[in-house]
Order: structure tokens, then C-alpha cells, then sequence
């Protein structure tokens, strides 16, 4: 889920890179990084965790940068070489928003990326997440029919979800980043009204089984406090004090209504 940071009144959004080895997810994010302007984005960044290479930098998007007067700005990861731990890809997955999904022909055709998209749906599951509810993209690079069945893929990934990108220039990898941010976007902007929606759905019935906030604070305005008939006699000066209970719906209030008079 995304993550909102209201002090710097930023949301910050994780993009994740899957695929097997060999499908250059490295270098499609280098590509990425370098063609966007550097004011835009941070600096590509790698950590190291034990044989295993985590390659991720920051950028605000293209067509926009502000959703309901805060700044959006995405972060994207991905894992190179061979994977020797199949944890750091979970780690790497957690609080994913939304996912490219690489593949890239190789000698085993369809069958090594079958196996990839198993291993991603099944690390979502462990964070009780559903492949079909994040926005996603496939990224086929190089694809030829011929090379394998990817029935199996295209039951999550329709036509409207798959970019095809040719690994010599690259050309469809930086539209389907620009599409799955605007899908990252959209649903971010629908979790933020569902959650208003929630809040104040929860403040009504606070306020007495769904009646409205704003014609219940008039029915607080317009309430009158009587207080009982007394009757005073004083000389001089003197500083009344009088106990009063203020009631409010089913709240009672104590307080002293403190009174100055002077006798001329």
C-alpha cells in the first residue's frame, strides 16, 4: 500500500520489476533511469544482501505529480542476476502497489516464465494479496508466439495489460511505465475516498445512528441552558459562583458560572 507522509505531504508509491533471470530487469531499469530528467528522479542505487543485488531509484511521473495537493512519487525495484534467496524477492514485494511483470524468450520458450508468475502469485498470497487486484503490466521482450504457451499469463495480463518491448531499442518500456503509473495513480486516488467515505460514515454514527454532523452541532448551538430562579441579596462587591450541569445528547458537563457584580 502506498504510503502517505502528511509532514511532507508526499505519497510515496512501490513499483516492483519481477522476472526470472536472464530477462534483463536490470537493465530495462537503468534504461528507465537514464531517460528521465534528473531533476525528476534520485540516483540509481544498489544493496547488496548476501549474493543477491537489489537495484532501485525514486522519480516523480511524467504527466503528473500531484494528487489532492500532494506529491506523488514512485519507487522502483527489482532484483539482478540470479536470485539465491528466494526471501529477498517476498521482501522486495512487500507493500508492492503496482508490478511489470518481464519476460524474455529464451531456450526453455514459455515454461521458465510459466514458473516465474507461479513463484510471484504465490509470494503475493503470503501478504494475502491477489495478483488480479494490483495494476500490472506484462512486459514481453522479444516475444514470439511461437517460443511457448503463455496461456497462463495472458489469464492475468489481457491484451490491455501486455507491452511488448524489443530489447534492442526498447521501445514500449517506458509506455508501459507511463501506463502502470497512471493505473498506480487512479487506485491510490480511490483508496483515499474510500477511506473519507469510511471516516465519515464512522463520525455519523458517533454522532447518534447516521444523523448529519453539521445539523446536529445547530441543534448543539441552538440549545438553551436554564438555570434555576434565585434570588440574591448583596451590598458591595461580590464574586457569584453558581454550579451548573450543561447537558449535551447523552453527555453532562459540571462547571461553575462564576458572576462579578457590584452594588452602586
Amino acid at each position: 500500500m502506498a504510503v502517505i507522509n502528511h509532514a511532507k505531504r508526499e505519497i510515496n508509491a512501490k513499483i516492483v520489476y519481477f522476472g526470472s533471470h536472464g530477462c534483463g530487469k536490470g537493465e530495462l531499469l537503468r534504461f528507465i533511469h537514464q531517460r528521465i530528467k534528473p531533476d525528476l528522479c534520485g540516483p540509481l542505487k544498489t544493496t547488496l544482501t548476501g549474493s543477491d543485488t537489489l537495484l532501485f531509484f525514486d522519480y516523480v511521473p511524467f504527466e503528473s505529480s500531484s494528487l489532492n495537493g500532494y506529491r506523488v512519487r514512485f519507487h522502483l525495484y527489482t532484483l539482478t542476476g540470479p536470485v539465491t534467496n528466494p526471501g529477498m524477492w517476498k521482501m522486495t514485494l512487500k507493500g508492492v502497489d503496482g508490478l511489470i511483470f518481464v519476460t524474455a524468450v529464451g531456450k526453455t520458450g514459455g515454461e521458465e516464465a510459466m514458473e516465474s508468475l507461479r513463484v510471484l502469485r504465490s509470494m503475493l498470497s503470503g501478504y494475502y494479496r491477489d495478483l488480479r487486484d494490483l495494476p500490472r503490466f506484462w512486459l514481453s521482450c522479444d516475444f514470439e508466439p511461437a517460443a511457448g504457451d503463455y496461456r497462463e499469463i495472458e489469464a492475468f495480463f489481457d491484451a490491455s495489460r501486455t507491452v511488448a518491448c524489443s530489447s534492442a531499442s526498447r521501445a514500449g518500456l517506458l509506455q508501459s511505465l507511463a501506463r502502470l503509473s497512471q493505473d498506480v495513480m487512479q487506485k491510490i486516488r480511490l483508496e483515499i475516498a474510500e477511506t473519507a467515505t469510511e471516516s465519515v460514515t464512522s463520525l455519523n454514527v458517533k454522532q447518534g445512528g447516521g444523523a448529519d454532523v453539521s445539523e446536529t452541532s445547530q441543534e448543539q448551538i441552538q440549545e438553551t441552558i436554564k438555570l434555576p430562579e434565585s434570588r440574591l441579596f448583596l451590598s458591595g462587591s461580590t464574586v457569584l459562583r453558581v454550579p451548573v450541569t450543561i447537558q449535551s445528547g447523552t453527555v453532562l458537563k459540571s462547571c461553575n458560572l462564576v458572576i462579578s457584580l457590584e452594588i452602586e
